[in-house]
C-alpha cells in the first residue's frame, strides 16, 4: 500500500534533493489514522516516481503546490524529550 503524507513549508527551498530533512508530515493515507502527525526524518524529491510514498507539498497558508514530490521515510523522530515520557 502506498502511503501518502503533506508537509507544509514557507518555500520550495525548504526541501531540498535527497537531502535528511526533520519534517513534521501528516498522514494522507484512508483509515484510522488518517491527519495524524509525524515527526520524521526523510528523504524528499521533486521526482513524484523516485521515492516509494506520495508528498503534497503546501504553503503557509495552505496553498498548494500544483507538482507532487516523493518522500522516503527514514525513521520517525520523538519530539518529547525521554524525561517527560
Amino acid at each position: 500500500m502506498m502511503l501518502h503524507y503533506d508537509v507544509f513549508v514557507n518555500s520550495l527551498a525548504d526541501l531540498p534533493e535527497d537531502k535528511e530533512l526533520q519534517l513534521a508530515l501528516r498522514d494522507l493515507t484512508p483509515g484510522k489514522y488518517k491527519y495524524c502527525y509525524k515527526n520524521v526524518k526523510a528523504l524528499v524529491s521533486p521526482d513524484p516516481k523516485k521515492y516509494e510514498q506520495g508528498l503534497q507539498v503546501r504553503f503557509g497558508r495552505g496553498q498548494i503546490h500544483p507538482a507532487p514530490y516523493s518522500i522516503k521515510v527514514l525513521e520517525q523522530v520523538e519530539r518529547i524529550p525521554e524525561r517527560w515520557r
